[in-house]
């Protein structure tokens, strides 16, 4: 998987002839796949599927309307209660990046169909709640989302599914700046969340900005599976030092966790992609 951008007198635009297009409020860009002899573990495959739904709901935090889409896997009993995983994208990606770019629901029908996945429900929020070019975004993001989250995206999910309503039956993650929402505010909010995967995501001031949660006596009672996970292209750039913050934090206070690199991509779909597949979905509530 290729992305790439045309500059046209100095403006950045995509390819018009590829109706591959990323869909974010970055510069565009578009998306050159070459496949294989047969569908990838990313494709649609002759396999029971899941719906996807999108919800419009307003915020009072936002004081403004916003949308969230939400898997259900193939199947799905409103007589029976579901795990969820809180699935955030990246700076200036909207929620749906994650369905048509990370084919997310996908992997998940083609991992249950495989046996390798438990059955659970994503909620894919907007998390893009102040605009990245604000000049307090970093200041006023994490706290603005997690408002959100608590107020609005987690009964919203909870009211209009069968969830499993406990820290234990929820999962966050993300990736990029989605990943550091998944850390600073999921690492406090333990009351919620016990489990959590981190995407090209960390920090290289975690004994300051994480200190409430590497200094918890109890966490690894608190927190069921924590994964931290990069691609392999990342690990030998600039995005590795955040990364490898987070994850030498966690080894010097003794924090439970699952360190991972691979798929060969760098900061880019075919790394999260690779990443929902080959490790933070197949062992997500592997221990319930």
């Amino acid at each position: 998987m290729y992305s790439y951008h045309f500059r046209i007198d100095g403006a950045q635009i995509a390819d018009p002839n590829n109706t591959q297009a990323a869909f974010t409020a970055m510069p565009p860009y578009s998306n050159l796949v070459i496949h294989g002899d047969g569908p990838s573990y990313y494709d649609a495959k002759n396999v029971p599927h899941g719906n996807v739904t999108r919800h419009v709901y307003h915020s009072d935090v936002t004081n403004g309307e916003r949308e969230l889409y939400v898997y259900t896997p193939p199947g799905y009993d409103a007589a029976k209660e579901y795990p969820v995983l809180y699935l955030l994208g990246g700076s200036g990606e909207l929620p749906s990046n994650w369905v048509y770019d990370g084919r997310a629901n996908f992997i998940m029908d083609n991992l249950l169909a495989e046996g390798k996945a438990k059955p659970m429900i994503i909620a894919i929020p907007n998390n893009q709640i102040i605009h990245r070019n604000h000049p307090e975004h970093a200041q006023l993001t994490f706290d603005i989302f997690e408002k959100e989250l608590r107020n609005h995206i987690i009964p919203v999910v909870d009211e209009s599914y069968s969830t499993i309503k406990s820290p234990k039956g929820r999962a966050i993650s993300g990736l990029s700046m989605g990943g550091r929402h998944s850390m600073f505010i999921g690492f406090r909010s333990l009351d919620i969340f016990a489990n959590f995967g981190i995407l090209s995501a960390g920090d290289t001031k975690p004994e300051e900005t994480l200190s409430h949660f590497l200094n918890d006596p109890k966490v690894n009672d608190k927190v069921d599976y924590l994964f931290v996970g990069q691609g392999t292209k990342e690990a030998e750039g600039f995005f590795n030092a955040r990364v490898q913050g987070l994850v030498e934090a966690l080894k010097k206070h003794n924090i439970e966790h699952e360190y991972y690199e691979g798929g060969k991509g760098g900061h880019d779909w075919s790394t999260w992609r690779h990443l929902l597949y080959y490790r933070f979905l197949p062992n997500l509530w592997k221990n319930n």
